[in-house]
Formats: structure tokens, C-alpha cells, sequence
């Protein structure tokens, strides 16, 4: 949101004021632009963007109703910017700015990048790590801003750090239609004018992308990252046409509205299997590199017959797929595939507090069996995404606290008290079970369920338990080379994790 004395300064900058703006590196700024048009969403409106060092960039801009026009863009360096608008509109055209950035919040770190150093895994734009873990809320756009910020308090607070959500979805297939006052599909807002059987995708409903606006500010302000699924092929949408003016226009808002986000990720659709013609999801990929100046970081969701052919190698940032089956297998061949970041973002649902019935989808697993599958990813190096049954789809029950938070609590809280970054799997290493490696220095060790072990390190050292249930480690055990590891007789049918760390 703009301050008040920000607001007044781009107010007297539309009417070519040379007063210089002051804001803070990496925040998101709105800044405003007047005109009256009959037919707005039709109007070509951007800004080139200078840097201080003197590089430029195009910035798309957008009608946010009652006759403004917004430039959103966020600095990462700090300096003297500038804006110059163009646009077929001549009230919109040729205006200036200046902005300052000097600054920055502690809490922010900018943009999430892929770590050039270690292509498997994330990094922020300063250098802190970014140990994903996701949580899929399609629907989270539908809650009011009463329900969303409490949730999302709470997920901050469990460690999820990257949800995923889409767009736009409309109901589900499995369960149609209104079915209590918690169910979202259809939502209470359409994001065109029209309705769904009668869409006009030539003119946005404003009142549901300002609503959609605050959602990514409030993640952002959370230091979660939006994992926007542009599209979705199963969800009961009536989309623009394929490669029409109205689709660009779809694309082109969605940047336009949310690119200067340090923390969005684009994705060209969950459920992109389902879209056959790969000409045009390789279409809309060039189409977002090409409009979004910030370059964020880019996916496609399941589509896992075209990631396997290696087209989408050099064109995306990292896989999401999913996988319900050999899940640390999986995530191993992947990524022998490419060298990049893997994410098993759908492996798992967990059910409702009532048991293996209490679910709004088909499929439900117990929250201890999720957590033992997201385990087999990351031992393989991978990432998860979680999954809980009544806020995934479009039932969104926002006070539940499952089981399974704590349990991926504890998970985040373990590997970020390790140099995750620095290990690979290194399964050869044991006589049994699963082991990430920076050999000589530090070893995980994974058991489904607690079992002695070899393990081939490299000197004498010690080592402690960790209970994925509980999040408690044990006291340190010394280890000899090549020497059976024994887990406490009391272990329970808890998974087993032995931490070596030799730093």
C-alpha cells in the first residue's frame, strides 16, 4: 500500500511534477496515472523503467478503475530511478518520474533465485537460503481478508513458506456446487465481467483482482512466496481463447499486477498435462519471459511426459510435478534429467480430524504416511508441497490445525540446522535406507522406520536421532567407521533420522 505522502507526490508527478519519490529497495510501489477512456482495458499503457546504473527495462501497466492507470515496480538496488510512460492514450503518455531507493527492511531479502553455485536448491536475491515448503490452497484468493490473515499467520508460523494457489479456478469436478457456507467453488467473485458460462474476457472485474492484490501483499508480507498457476485445466474454467488478444491480455495483466512481487512465481498452469498442444504452452512461456522485466522465477505444473523429453530444460527455473508413488526414486532420476531444483508439489492428502474418511476429494492418507512420503523426497534431495484435505480445493476450513503441521514444522526446522545446499544423496553410502552427504563433513541418515545401519563416513565422529513426529534429538552418539548404528530400543514406530555433523 502507498503512503499518504507517497500518494500525494505521484499524484503531482501525473501532472509532470519533477518531485523526487523516496521508497524502500525491493517494495512493491504503485505508482498513479489519470485519464478518462470509454474503453479502458483496451488502452496500451507501459513505462521504461531507468536504473541507476543506467539500464532500462519495459514495465506493462493497468487500468485499476475510476480513471487511474498504475505503474507497480519494485527496486532491488539503491540509487536514482525513473519512469517514463507511453501509451495510444495521450493523457497517459510521456509522463516522468523520479524515485529514490535507499533502504531496505531487514525481514526482506528480494528476489527468489535458483543458486547458481548449487542448481538444485533456492536462494534469495541477498544470499539468505530459501528452504522450500509448500502448501497448495488453490482457492485462498475466495477467503475474506478477516479469515486470510489469521491462516496465514498460522501457516507462517508451521513453517510453510510457499503456497500455492491458482489464478483464477471455478468448482471441482468431484464436488460440485455449493456444499456448506465453507465451500468456495464456484467463488463469490468471477474475475471477468460476465459469469462463467458467458465470460466477457475483454474486460477484468476489478473488485476481484484488487481483493487478489491484497492476497499476494499479505504473503509477501510474510515472506511466503505466491506460486501463481496461471491457468487450470481441471477446475471448470471457461478460459480465453488460445493465442488470442484476450489471452495476451490475461497473461499481460497478471505481470502487469504482480511481477514487481520479489516473491512471485509463475506457473503456466496446474494440470498441464492436460493441455495437448505444447506449441502453445511454449507460446506462453516466451510471452511471459518476454513481458516480465523482473524474469521471476518460472514453472509448469505436471507435465511430467514433456519435462522427461528435456524441452522445458532451458526454458523453466525448476520442476514441479507429482508423484504418488516411489517418491525418493522419482526425485532421483529427475534430477539426473536436469540440473535444477525438484518439487514433488502434490504426493499426499492428509484427511480430516474425523480419520481416513473425513475428506472432500477421494484420496486421503493418515498425516503420519504424508510425512514419511515428504521425508523420501527430501532425502532425495527434492521438495514437497503439502497437502490437507479441507483447505487444498475448494472447501476451505481455515481453523482446522491438522497434524501434519507440526510434523512439517519439525521438518523445515531440521534441515535449515543443516548445509542442506552442500548435500546430495548418497544412498550408496549405507548398508540400508537413505543418506544425503557432504562427505566428511556431514551425513543424514533416514529410516521409514528406525533400524541399525552402516554407514561408510570418513573418520570418527558423533551423531544424534531426530524424531520426525516429535521434532526432539537425542543426545550425541559416538560413531566409529563402518560400525553398526543402533536406534534407541524405545523409538517407537516413529521414522528414524540420524544427523552426523563433522563441521
Amino acid at each position: 500500500m502507498i503512503a499518504y505522502a507517497l500518494l500525494a507526490a505521484i499524484i503531482n508527478a501525473d501532472h509532470g511534477s519533477a518531485d523526487v519519490l523516496k521508497v524502500q529497495k525491493w517494495e512493491p510501489q504503485d505508482f498513479v496515472f489519470h485519464s478518462e477512456n470509454d474503453n479502458p482495458f483496451a488502452v496500451a499503457f507501459s513505462a521504461s523503467v531507468r536504473q541507476p546504473d543506467g539500464r532500462e527495462f519495459n514495465m506493462p501497466g493497468f487500468y485499476d478503475g475510476d480513471g487511474t492507470w498504475k505503474i507497480k515496480i519494485s527496486m532491488n538496488t539503491e540509487g536514482m530511478w525513473s519512469i517514463f510512460t507511453h501509451s495510444d492514450d495521450p493523457c497517459l503518455d510521456g509522463k516522468s518520474l523520479s524515485i529514490e531507493c535507499s533502504g531496505e527492511d531487514p525481514k526482506l531479502h528480494g528476489s527468489l533465485n535458483i543458486d547458481r553455485e548449487n542448481p538444485y536448491h533456492f536462494v534469495y536475491e541477498d544470499g539468505a537460503r530459501y528452504f522450500m515448503m509448500g502448501y497448495e490452497c488453490d482457492w485462498l484468493w475466495a477467503l475474506d481478508l478477516s479469515e486470510l490473515n489469521p491462516f496465514l499467520d498460522k501457516l507462517a508460523d508451521y513453517g510453510f513458506n510457499n503456497i500455492i494457489l491458482n489464478a483464477y479456478a471455478h468448482d471441482t469436478s468431484w464436488c460440485k456446487g455449493k456444499t456448506s457456507d465453507k465451500d468456495y467453488g464456484p467463488p463469490p467473485m468471477y474475475a471477468w465481467h460476465g459469469d462463467n458460462d458467458n465470460p466477457i474476457h475483454s474486460r477484468f472485474n476489478l473488485e476481484y483482482w484488487k481483493h487478489y492484490d491484497s492476497v499476494i501483499d499479505a504473503l509477501y508480507r510474510r515472506g511466503i512466496t505466491a506460486h501463481i498457476m496461471i491457468k487450470v485445466y481441471n477446475k471448470m474454467v471457461e478460459w480465453p481463447e488460445k493465442g488470442s488478444a484476450e489471452d495476451d491480455m490475461y497473461f499481460r495483466w497478471l505481470i502487469a499486477r504482480y511481477a514487481a512481487y520479489p516473491n512471485v512465481i509463475w506457473d503456466f498452469s496446474k494440470e498441464a498435462n492436460n493441455e495437448k498442444d505444447l506449441d502453445y504452452k511454449l507460446d506462453r512461456f516466451r510471452f511471459i519471459r518476454e513481458n516480465d522485466p523482473y524474469k521471476r522465477l518460472m514453472t509448469n505444473h505436471d507435465d511430467k511426459a514433456t519435462y522427461d523429453t528435456g524441452v522445458y530444460n532451458r526454458i523453466l527455473d525448476f520442476r514441479s510435478d507429482q508423484q504418488h508413488s516411489d517418491w525418493h526414486e522419482k526425485i532421483l532420476r529427475q534430477r539426473e534429467q536436469n540440473s535444477w531444483p525438484v518439487v514433488n508439489v502434490e504426493f499426499g492428502y492428509e484427511h480430516g480430524k474425523n480419520g481416513l474418511e473425513d475428506k472432500t476429494y477421494g484420496v486421503a492418507q493418515s498425516p503420519e504416511e504424508v510425512c514419511r512420503r515428504a521425508w523420501e523426497i527430501c532425502m532425495a534431495g527434492g521438495y514437497v508441497a503439502y497437502y490437507y484435505t479441507y483447505t487444498a480445493w475448494d472447501i476451505i476450513i481455515s481453523e482446522d490445525t491438522p497434524v501434519g503441521y507440526g510434523y512439517f514444522k519439525n521438518l523445515r526446522d531440521f534441515f535449515e540446522n543443516t548445509q542442506y545446499w552442500l548435500m546430495k544423496p548418497s544412498d550408496r553410502l549405507m548398508s540400508d535406507g537413505y543418506c544425503l552427504a557432504n562427505e566428511g563433513k556431514e551425513y543424514i541418515v533416514y529410516h521409514n522406520k528406525p533400524k541399525p545401519f552402516k554407514i561408510n563416513i570418513k573418520k570418527a565422529s558423533t551423531g544424534r536421532w531426530f524424531n520426525p513426529f516429535t521434532g526432539k534429538y537425542t543426545e550425541p552418539v559416538d560413531i566409529i567407521k563402518k560400525t553398526e548404528i543402533i536406534p534407541p530400543a524405545d523409538w517407537g514406530d516413529a521414522p528414524a533420522v540420524f544427523h552426523i555433523n563433522e563441521l
